[in-house]
């Protein structure tokens, strides 16, 4: 989840909680932030063990976050409000998942529909959030990515 926009950009639900299962939805979440040309540089977990070596060392997230060039952020022990606006977005999974046929739909959903806690005046939602706090240069990148993917090849195109 974006902390900004609170827009979600992956999530899954598995039955155990291991470093490979957090590696793997952190990688779509990286590909999902590059598709708006968004880079990731932090990641904020709490001290499970599938993010966390709690009795010394590296545990396996950590080292691929160093490896990818992310910052880990880790929450302070038994402090749940460093991260609370993912502990809300999994409370509000837990209440309405039985409405949804999969994580993608809720996930979209979320993401859809207005939140009070961003520019409520206009009803925004965390997707639109999400282009308004972008950095300036991954706006520019998503121009060129969409001109380029709608490029036809004829003389009449200039960039």
């Amino acid at each position: 989840m974006d902390d900004a926009s609170r827009y979600v950009l992956h999530g899954a639900e598995f039955a155990e909680a291991t470093c490979e299962h957090s590696i793997e939805t952190h990688r779509e979440a990286v590909k999902k932030a590059w598709e708006f040309r968004v880079i990731v540089r932090e990641t904020n977990t709490d001290r499970g063990t599938q993010f966390y070596a709690n009795r010394g060392g590296t545990s396996k997230f950590q080292i691929y976050l160093k490896e990818q060039g992310i910052k880990h952020v880790v929450s302070k022990k038994n402090n749940p409000q460093t991260n609370g606006k993912l502990e809300r977005f999994w409370l509000e999974y837990d209440r309405h998942r039985w409405r949804f046929n999969t994580m993608d739909d809720f996930i979209s959903w979320y993401n859809h529909r207005i939140h009070g806690s961003l520019w409520l005046q206009i009803g925004e939602n965390p997707s639109e959030a999400f282009i308004r706090k972008a950095p300036p240069e991954s706006l520019l990148g998503q121009f060129f990515s969409i001109s380029e993917n709608n490029y036809s090849g004829g003389d009449d195109h200039a960039f």
